[in-house]
């Protein structure tokens, strides 16, 4: 009994490190960026010695990867949780657009990362995040666009591309926020288009 009680204590430690480093390379990378992240100040930062985050991650690129499928669960749950306690379709857009700019505005430095690799040079992490992002763009589609139409609140419109619409819309609000993650828009004006646009 005593090797696996060591061998569970070994493993909770091992995943409240893997976390700490986690949350440390969310900050260094909103704050300067992947190219100019240092993985030593990473591993410091986390309260570790240089070099601790290769015990966990191969490299720069595979620590980026993780932290792009750790956001985009983070996100989408944050998100999911709101749209789908709703019944209604409209308030489903209001919903999905107000606790989308809450996400960026309490976990900013997490909406950082996502909108930097977003719009960034870097197309292996653009396809990762299309990728990791792809339950948000079902729930976009399916369970607001689909949902809305059946219900006869929104117009015949074929949900892919508007889901594209929508989703562009609320990455490109997000994308210019201020220091303390407010948008230039407020959710309820970007609800109130959006619901102009799918409306009969």
């Amino acid at each position: 009994m005593t090797p696996r009680y060591k061998g569970t204590e070994r493993d909770t430690a091992r995943n409240e490190n893997r976390r700490a480093l986690l949350d440390a390379a969310i900050r260094e990378f909103s704050q300067h960026g992947y190219d100019s992240a240092n993985i030593n100040r990473i591993s410091r930062s986390a309260g570790f010695a240089k070099g601790t985050i290769y015990n966990y991650f191969a490299s720069k690129r595979e620590l980026m990867l993780a932290l792009i499928e750790e956001i985009s669960a983070h996100h989408y749950g944050y998100i999911a949780r709101g749209v789908l306690q709703e019944s209604d379709a409209e308030k489903r857009v209001v919903c999905f657009y107000s606790t989308a700019f809450d996400y960026i505005s309490e976990y900013l430095p997490r909406g950082l990362v996502m909108v930097n690799n977003l719009f960034g040079a870097n197309n292996e992490f653009k396809q990762s995040m299309f990728q990791a992002y792809s339950p948000m763009f079902r729930l976009v589609e399916v369970d607001i666009i689909t949902y809305g139409v059946e219900q006869g609140s929104f117009r015949q419109v074929d949900p892919a591309p508007t889901r594209g619409m929508l989703m562009n819309i609320y990455l490109g609000v997000a994308s210019q926020v201020d220091e303390q993650g407010k948008p230039w828009l407020g959710a309820d004006q970007v609800a109130d288009f959006v619901l102009h646009a799918l409306q009969r």
